[in-house]
């Protein structure tokens, strides 16, 4: 279970049309190498919990000698405005992602990680 150690900050408490998150979900990764894998977490846990469970779990599954390190993915997902969101702050809680779905992708990121990062952060301040 993807625990979290800091004192939970408030979220918006919503995920995919239910009004209120339940503490516990069911989240689906998809990993590179096309493997399925559905974990149970906390509804406040981080994605660096997730990712270190997923990798966790994967290693249980055929083709993880495929795999990379860890640290040379991020999480993608799509949000509640239906737009593709690739997750560089593995800081972020899950019930702040706002996901139209518990599903989420694991993909190697393409191009300057630190300029997608400062990009993204301009694109938020600007609108």
């Amino acid at each position: 279970v993807c625990l979290s150690l800091m004192a939970p900050r408030p979220s918006s408490g919503e995920l995919w049309g239910l009004h209120l998150m339940p503490p516990r979900i069911l989240v689906d990764c998809c990993l590179p190498n096309g493997i399925l894998v559905s974990l149970e977490c906390l509804r406040e846990a981080p994605l660096t919990s997730i990712k270190q469970q997923l990798f966790s779990e994967a290693r249980k599954y055929p083709l993880h000698h495929l795999l990379q390190e860890e640290s040379c993915y991020i999480f993608v997902g799509v949000t509640q405005e239906a737009e593709r969101e690739e997750f560089y702050d593995e800081t972020r809680r899950l019930c702040d992602l706002r996901l139209f779905h518990p599903i989420l992708k694991v993909i190697e990121p393409l191009g300057n990680r630190e300029e997608k990062i400062l990009n993204r952060e301009i694109g938020q301040c600007v609108s």
